[in-house]
Parts: structure tokens; C-alpha cells; sequence
């Protein structure tokens, strides 16, 4: 997907789950979302979401993320690492955007099944966003 697609694709969104790198590496998995108009990321929760026998929602595997108060900007980047470390912020190498870099803070690798999915919530409002990671 290019910008301009991705600028479509955006209008009117708060925020975009865009893409998950390196499912599976403890040290490099992360997940991407980027920002389509002016929000807090405070306002929104994280959820990956495992599903057991009969399509119904392990609770056991699945986690949930809740996020500071981070004001964002049309088009800014969020990497969500899955290991331990400090969140910062940063310019994209390659893409030359500011990303704002967290770290979920977990013991092992979250994004390792088929089953697994994405969503995105915005607290007190109906707007959500599910993404399928393909392996």
C-alpha cells in the first residue's frame, strides 16, 4: 500500500492497525498503527485476542493493552514491541516518520497462531478495528 492509498484508506479513521512484523520473534515482533486524524491513544485498548474450541474466546492466551495519554497526529506511527523495554520516540529510517516506539512488556511472543486476532477499541465510542495477522 502506498501513501496515497494509505491517506484513503485513513480519512476519517482515528487510528489504522497498518501491519504485524516478525510474529513469533520475542525480540522483534511488534504491531503498527498509525493515525488518521488528530486522537489520543489513551482512548483506545489493545486487545489480542486467542480463540479456543468452538470459536469462542480463550481468555487464558489472549491480553489486553491500555495505552498513556499520547496525543497523535494525522499520519503518526505507533510500534508496539511485544518484549521488555522503554518506550521512546523516534524518526522511521525508511519511511522518515515519527513513530512513537512501546513495549508491551511481556515474557514471550504473543502473535504465534492462526487463531490469533487484532483489535483496536476506542473507549466510550463504537468505533473498533479488527485485523486478521496472516503467518
Amino acid at each position: 500500500m502506498n501513501e496515497d492509498e494509505l491517506s484513503k484508506e485513513l480519512f476519517h479513521t482515528p487510528i489504522k492497525i497498518f501491519r504485524l512484523y516478525q510474529a513469533g520473534n520475542y525480540e522483534r515482533e511488534n504491531l503498527v498503527l498509525i493515525a488518521g486524524e488528530p486522537c489520543f491513544l489513551s482512548d483506545f485498548v489493545l486487545f489480542q485476542m486467542s480463540y479456543g474450541e468452538n470459536d469462542l474466546p480463550d481468555y487464558g492466551k489472549s491480553h489486553f493493552l491500555t495505552f498513556d495519554d499520547i496525543e497523535l497526529n494525522p499520519g503518526d506511527r505507533v510500534r508496539i514491541y511485544t518484549c521488555r523495554g522503554e518506550d521512546h520516540e523516534e524518526v522511521g529510517v525508511n519511511t522518515g516518520m515519527h513513530y512513537h516506539v512501546l513495549y508491551w512488556n511481556l515474557d514471550a511472543p504473543i502473535w504465534t497462531g492462526c487463531d490469533d486476532e487484532v483489535k483496536l477499541q476506542q473507549v466510550g465510542n463504537s468505533y473498533s478495528m479488527v485485523f486478521h495477522p496472516s503467518y
